[in-house]
């Protein structure tokens, strides 16, 4: 039986390569991802759901999809006493979301689009201080690549166009985002939000989406 994984999908051109790269070697995969605009709900829908039909035929499996409100979080996250580290509050509690959606689907892994240094959250100290959220692997298949290479993939894969599209950005973004994020700041900060409870609350939104599979408009 092949093993179950679950990507966390973004609207950018890196996650979906990073599902192909993964897929390709027979895993099966489980795709969710967050709102993190609260306008534009739909537009981010209909944009995720065409990469993931695009996966879904290029791996020849069909990938469950499935989105959750993460505005309610990041809300919280940018507003309490550290916003320079609301980026490692939001991929630490996407790692929650998607852990607990590995308990519900028999996931054994998490799939992320990391690629080493690429924006301020893939630092190597904040993605260290980040996959200590989960208690189960964290699969990085781009960590080594290179930006011309990943959308090298995307574009034979046919995703790049699709991530290329406009969709609504995250608006939680701080001007100064920390780069190295110290672990013990990050759980004092979780302790005072009260972490646990809005990782419980957030995953009562996740919600799976059924994708038409007919042609592409």
């Amino acid at each position: 039986m092949s093993p179950i994984m679950v990507l966390l999908i973004s609207g950018g051109i890196d996650s979906p390569v990073a599902g192909y790269l993964m897929g390709k070697q027979g895993v099966r995969l489980v795709a969710i991802s967050g709102f993190v605009n609260p306008k534009g709900g739909d537009m981010h829908i209909k944009k995720i759901s065409s990469i993931v039909k695009c996966l879904s035929k290029e791996l020849g499996q069909e990938i469950p999809l499935y989105f959750f409100e993460h505005t309610r979080a990041l809300s919280r996250f940018y507003g309490s006493a550290s916003p320079r580290l609301t980026c490692v509050l939001c991929k630490r509690m996407m790692l929650r979301v998607a852990e607990k959606l590995c308990e519900r689907t028999g996931g054994s892994a998490i799939i992320m689009g990391d690629s080493l240094g690429q924006v301020a959250s893939q630092t190597l100290q904040n993605i260290g201080v980040i996959e200590q959220a989960a208690s189960i692997p964290i699969v990085r298949p781009l960590i080594g690549l290179d930006k011309v290479e990943i959308v090298r993939i995307a574009e034979d894969i046919g995703t790049f166009e699709m991530s290329t599209r406009e969709s609504p950005e995250c608006i939680f973004v701080p001007p100064r985002p920390a780069i190295k994020a110290v672990l013990q700041d990050v759980l004092i900060e979780e302790d005072k939000l009260g972490i646990g409870k809005i990782a419980e609350d957030l995953f009562k939104t996740v919600q799976e989406m059924k994708i038409d599979q007919g042609n592409e408009e």
